[in-house]
């Protein structure tokens, strides 16, 4: 007797068919971001600083190389960057480096990076924020254009540049940042307070207490990101601080235990490379031949080696405005953008969801621009606000488009008749 074998496609076809027609079109929207990266990967849209996987990475690649080959070695060596990205890294050099023959670098390993990031969180991060601006706006098509306009940015990062004497060269040194083609700490740095935010926007529409064990998760998702990417501090620092304000000190401590779970491997190597557990490269590079270790530094000399100064705003200002007048335009329409989803949504959602879709990304972009090293790098230093950013403008605009015919109809009703 001869049995009927399923589809293999069975449990997918169920899958979609309990999604709501919101749903699948975000799906649909994942699958336009996955698409665009593939069409740059294969190189049908032409890029150039590229070498088959490789796309242009700017030259961090090569400190997390040097850094993940030192930790497989047993001997961890002093690193300006986190240790996210070289423990990825670690398990991929492992398995490939015995194909790799004496020439072996990073081009070896470059291939399941770009995967990881440009295709897996790249493509997740789709859905990530169009659940995001669903759970804080309570607005499906808002959500879908905020998702859809991520999904896209790739396509019109490409295109963007038509005004430059060198479009050629900004889009292929852009086109990867934004799209996350590259195997650097951007997308996971991104990626993962992103679901953070997303886990705590899920919260809004629920009157109940969050578990602890969400707020573990959280917090490890949040303490996560510092191992990718220390710029991001500001940020998740805002983050358990809302955590704490909008939950209390039980949940605050169940999100602190997670971010220090999940920091551990940058603390054990912290204190092995620079005998303390709390710090950075950026700080603690020379901090044990001239010191003997950052716990012997004193506090005065670390703080005034930081790049934070109010004064790198006004000069960041000069470097662009100043040559780029034009760019005043943009920027009076984002300030104005912001202080329109400031005061609707609060007044519609209350401040929780302010905080999350609008403080978010400000806790990290505004201490940012206070950095010197911000202005030679903008979009990359941008991107970990950058899906919010985007969001807000979406709503600013579908919040004005609603409003015109109210006060358009307001205007006829109080105009008197000839």
């Amino acid at each position: 007797m001869s049995s009927v074998r399923p589809s293999p496609f069975a449990g997918v076809i169920e899958r979609w068919a309990v999604l709501k027609p919101a749903q699948r079109r975000l799906a649909i929207l994942v699958g336009i971001r996955l698409l665009l990266a593939m069409v740059f990967i294969l190189n049908i849209l032409p890029l150039d600083l590229r070498y088959g996987w490789y796309l242009h990475h700017g030259g961090d690649q090569q400190v997390m190389m040097n850094l993940a080959e030192s930790i497989l070695a047993g001997h961890p060596v002093a690193s300006l960057v986190g240790i996210g990205q070289p423990l990825v890294m670690v398990p991929w050099i492992a398995l490939l480096r015995p194909f790799g023959g004496l020439d072996f670098d990073y081009f070896d390993i470059v291939a399941p990076l770009v995967v990881i990031n440009g295709l897996v969180l790249g493509g997740l991060s789709v859905w990530v924020i169009g659940g995001i601006v669903r759970h804080t706006t309570r607005d499906w098509p808002t959500a879908l254009w905020s998702a859809g306009t991520w999904a896209a940015l790739p396509l019109v990062t490409y295109f963007v540049f038509f005004w430059h004497h060198d479009p050629i060269l900004l889009r292929s040194a852009n086109v990867p940042k934004v799209g996350w083609l590259n195997g650097l700490s951007d997308a996971p740095a991104t990626f993962l307070p992103m679901v953070a935010v997303l886990a705590l926007a899920q919260l809004l529409e629920s009157d109940q207490r969050p578990t602890t064990k969400r707020m573990v998760i959280i917090g490890m998702l949040l303490g996560g990101a510092i191992l990718f990417r220390v710029h991001v501090a500001p940020m998740v620092v805002f983050l358990f601080g809302y955590v704490l304000v909008a939950y209390g000190w039980r949940q605050f401590a169940g999100a602190v235990v997670g971010g220090l779970v999940a920091y551990l491997p940058q603390a054990i190597y912290n204190q092995i490379v620079f005998r303390f557990p709390f710090t950075t490269g950026y700080i603690s590079m020379n901090d044990v031949g001239l010191w003997g270790g950052t716990a012997q530094r004193p506090l005065i000399d670390i703080l005034t080696g930081l790049p934070f100064h109010p004064r790198h705003v006004a000069e960041l200002a000069d470097y662009f405005i100043a040559r780029r007048p034009w760019l005043v335009v943009p920027l009076i329409l984002i300030l104005a953008a912001t202080i329109i989803v400031v005061v609707s949504l609060w007044r519609h959602q209350g401040w929780r969801a302010v905080a999350l879709l609008v403080g978010t990304p400000l806790a990290y972009i505004v201490p940012m621009m206070t950095a010197w090293p911000f202005r030679y790098d903008v979009i990359r230093f941008s991107l970990p606000a950058l899906p919010y950013l985007l969001a807000c403008c979406i709503y600013a605009v579908r919040r004005i488009g609603r409003s015109l015919p109210l006060l358009s109809s307001q205007h006829s009703v109080g105009t008197p008749q000839a």
